[in-house]
Protein backbone atom coordinates (compact mmCIF):
# COMPACT_ATOMS: atom_id res chain seq x y z
CA UNK A 1 0.00 0.00 0.00
CA UNK A 2 1.61 2.96 -1.25
CA UNK A 3 -1.38 5.44 -0.93
CA UNK A 4 -2.46 7.28 2.04
CA UNK A 5 -5.65 6.90 4.28
CA UNK A 6 -7.81 9.49 5.28
CA UNK A 7 -8.97 9.07 8.92
CA UNK A 8 -10.00 10.90 11.69
CA UNK A 9 -8.75 8.73 14.77
CA UNK A 10 -8.09 10.36 18.23
CA UNK A 11 -4.49 9.40 19.23
CA UNK A 12 -2.64 9.78 22.82
CA UNK A 13 1.39 11.04 22.80
CA UNK A 14 4.22 11.88 24.33
CA UNK A 15 7.55 13.19 23.21
CA UNK A 16 10.39 13.71 25.10
CA UNK A 17 8.64 15.47 28.02
CA UNK A 18 5.55 16.80 25.66
CA UNK A 19 2.15 14.72 26.41
CA UNK A 20 -0.59 15.58 23.83
CA UNK A 21 -3.65 14.46 22.00
CA UNK A 22 -4.56 14.65 18.25
CA UNK A 23 -5.68 13.02 15.63
CA UNK A 24 -4.77 10.72 13.31
CA UNK A 25 -5.21 12.58 10.01
CA UNK A 26 -3.45 9.98 7.62
CA UNK A 27 -1.99 6.80 7.39
CA UNK A 28 0.45 5.15 5.38
CA UNK A 29 2.66 2.14 4.91
CA UNK A 30 5.11 2.65 7.77
CA UNK A 31 3.41 5.43 9.32
CA UNK A 32 0.74 8.42 10.02
CA UNK A 33 0.50 11.95 10.19
CA UNK A 34 -0.95 13.22 13.49
CA UNK A 35 -2.93 16.63 13.37
CA UNK A 36 -2.08 18.59 16.79
CA UNK A 37 -1.49 22.15 18.26
CA UNK A 38 1.55 20.06 20.34
CA UNK A 39 4.25 19.46 17.99
CA UNK A 40 6.94 17.77 18.69
CA UNK A 41 10.20 18.30 17.50
CA UNK A 42 11.90 16.78 14.49
CA UNK A 43 13.52 13.52 15.43
CA UNK A 44 12.01 12.90 18.52
CA UNK A 45 10.99 9.64 19.27
CA UNK A 46 7.29 8.94 19.68
CA UNK A 47 4.78 6.87 21.07
CA UNK A 48 0.98 6.76 20.24
CA UNK A 49 -1.92 5.28 21.93
CA UNK A 50 -5.32 5.00 20.13
CA UNK A 51 -8.12 2.63 19.43
CA UNK A 52 -8.59 0.90 15.66
CA UNK A 53 -12.09 0.80 13.94
CA UNK A 54 -12.78 -2.35 16.65
CA UNK A 55 -12.12 -0.60 19.70
CA UNK A 56 -8.59 -2.59 20.00
CA UNK A 57 -5.86 -0.66 21.59
CA UNK A 58 -3.08 -0.28 19.67
CA UNK A 59 0.14 1.41 20.76
CA UNK A 60 2.92 2.27 18.48
CA UNK A 61 6.93 4.15 18.67
CA UNK A 62 8.50 5.97 16.26
CA UNK A 63 10.45 8.93 15.02
CA UNK A 64 9.13 12.49 14.22
CA UNK A 65 9.91 12.30 10.73
CA UNK A 66 8.47 15.77 9.77
CA UNK A 67 6.25 18.06 11.12
CA UNK A 68 4.64 21.25 9.93
CA UNK A 69 7.06 24.02 11.78
CA UNK A 70 9.77 22.66 9.57
CA UNK A 71 7.37 22.88 5.96
CA UNK A 72 4.57 25.32 6.85
CA UNK A 73 2.10 25.79 4.19
CA UNK A 74 -1.30 27.36 4.41
CA UNK A 75 -3.06 24.22 3.53
CA UNK A 76 -1.76 22.04 6.23
CA UNK A 77 -3.46 21.86 9.46
CA UNK A 78 -0.46 21.78 12.83
CA UNK A 79 1.39 18.33 12.95
CA UNK A 80 3.87 15.55 12.81
CA UNK A 81 4.25 12.80 10.54
CA UNK A 82 5.73 9.69 12.43
CA UNK A 83 7.89 6.85 10.81
CA UNK A 84 7.91 3.25 12.72
CA UNK A 85 10.89 2.00 13.68
CA UNK A 86 10.39 -1.42 13.05
CA UNK A 87 7.24 -3.72 12.19
CA UNK A 88 4.44 -3.54 14.31
CA UNK A 89 1.60 -6.40 14.44
CA UNK A 90 -0.53 -4.43 15.92
CA UNK A 91 -0.13 -1.71 13.39
CA UNK A 92 -0.36 -3.75 10.45
CA UNK A 93 -4.10 -5.36 11.64
CA UNK A 94 -4.97 -1.44 12.81
CA UNK A 95 -3.64 -0.75 8.68
CA UNK A 96 -5.46 -3.99 7.22
CA UNK A 97 -8.68 -2.67 9.32
CA UNK A 98 -8.93 0.31 7.10
CA UNK A 99 -8.84 -0.95 4.03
Amino acid sequence: MKNRIRTAIQTEFEAGALQGRGKIRNVAEGGVFVGTAQVPDQGELVSLSFRDPKGRPVDVSGLVWWTTDESPGPHRAPGFGMRLLEDCDDFTRFVDSLV
